[in-house]
């Protein structure tokens, strides 16, 4: 649920954003800057609350990051013009700063094995159905009640899950494991991060696919299929929930398959379905199920890198919070500099040039976790002999 919340809040303003251009006049390139700036501050602030989360409550942080959530999006009712907007979009990127450093470190460190990746895989999918909930609901909620009371549900949504987290969240004890003790000397392989560059530079690559596909598929859709807005949107909610479908269903896919293996799957899988989207564009019918594929494959590439990482670090508990921190800023630099690329891109030749560019990007990584595949698992070979 915290997962759902976080996300879909991060994402209620670019769901109304045709109605907050009308009503305040903003241009585009204002919007981007509202953007950009919401980038920046997850960029800065994720290592940060990483950092810090290793010695503090897990549930206390992560209510602190719902109340200020709660605070931002009900801040937006008293907006008056950019800055103040700027002002609200600022405060809900920080609060929106707690959750994936806190909450997957806390799913890392309480599983293990096919647990683990069961957990990831739930997690991240209802980041998914959070985002998917808010593209649904926002516009017809808007039309019913108004924008102000849109954003004053919401915001009452966020406080709720405050009272849920302070009042359920607790140690799972089905699947919970005590790993084994790792020291610091043992993650020198690390860097200075503690995070290997492998796990970077995926994270990298998902969350620019992720941003790119996300903010670009359905005008996409619309230059090039020619329908209408609401037609599009229909079409990427479908693509959101079909990334539900993905996230969640990767629990079981270890058993029969390394995670390694089945990253460069997923990766290469997302890169052709990317690339494939370039060429179906133009007929809706052929388009709109290689964006189902697409949504499906990318969004599974999250929960099995996680769990990767979290095997990689099992028992480290001095620098999991920092390596998801690092992560997770990795994936909002990714989105931050191919979103800006993309549509400088898009303005130069054209939407489609930006989904060819991305799914070169997937193929990269789809290399590198065949590279990785091949190549002995330094971290969990420790893991094991400290275990035996």
């Amino acid at each position: 649920m915290n997962h759902a919340v976080n996300d879909g809040s991060v994402y209620l303003l670019t769901s109304l954003f045709p109605v907050v251009l009308t009503l305040f006049g903003l241009s585009v390139f204002q919007v981007g800057v509202l953007v950009g700036a919401g980038y920046l501050v997850s960029v800065v602030g994720q290592p940060i609350v990483g950092r810090y989360s290793e010695s503090l409550d897990p549930k206390k942080l992560l209510a602190l990051g719902l109340s200020i959530i709660s605070v931002s999006v009900l801040s937006f009712v008293f907006a008056s013009g950019f800055y103040s907007i700027l002002a609200s979009v600022l405060l809900l990127r920080a609060g929106s700063c707690f959750y994936h450093p806190v909450g997957v470190w806390a799913v890392s460190k309480a599983y293990r094995g096919h647990a683990l990746d069961r957990a990831m895989g739930i997690q991240s999918a209802f980041g998914d159905l959070g985002i998917l909930l808010v593209f649904v609901l926002s516009a017809p909620v808007y039309l019913a009640i108004g924008w102000k009371a849109t954003f004053v549900l919401f915001a009452l949504a966020s406080a709720f899950d405050v009272a849920v987290t302070l009042a359920a969240y607790g140690s799972p004890a089905k699947g919970a494991v005590t790993a084994p003790k790792v020291t610091e000397s043992k993650r020198a392989d690390g860097g200075r991060l503690g995070t290997p560059v492998f796990f970077l530079a995926m994270s990298f690559v998902s969350g620019a696919s992720f941003a790119v596909i996300l903010n670009y598929a359905n005008l996409l859709l619309e230059s090039e299929s020619h329908v209408g807005v609401l037609v599009a949107n229909i079409a990427v909610s479908g693509w959101i929930a079909l990334a539900f479908v993905g996230a969640i269903s990767t629990g079981r896919w270890p058993t029969v398959m390394r995670r390694t293996m089945l990253l460069f799957i997923t990766f290469l899988a997302s890169a052709l379905s990317t690339v494939a989207l370039v060429f179906t564009s133009s007929e809706l019918v052929f388009v709109v199920p290689v964006l189902l594929v697409n949504g499906f494959t990318l969004s599974a590439t999250y929960p099995l890198l996680y769990s990767e990482l979290s095997d990689f670090l099992a028992g480290s508990s001095e620098r999991t919070g920092r390596s998801f921190g690092a992560v997770f800023s990795a994936q909002t630099i990714g989105g931050s500099v191919f979103g800006l690329v993309s549509g400088y891109l898009a303005t130069l030749f054209g939407i489609p040039s930006a989904f060819l560019l991305m799914g070169l990007l997937l193929l990269a990584g789809s290399a590198m976790a065949l590279s990785r595949a091949r190549s002995p698992r330094r971290g969990l070979e420790v893991t094991r002999l400290l275990a035996a």
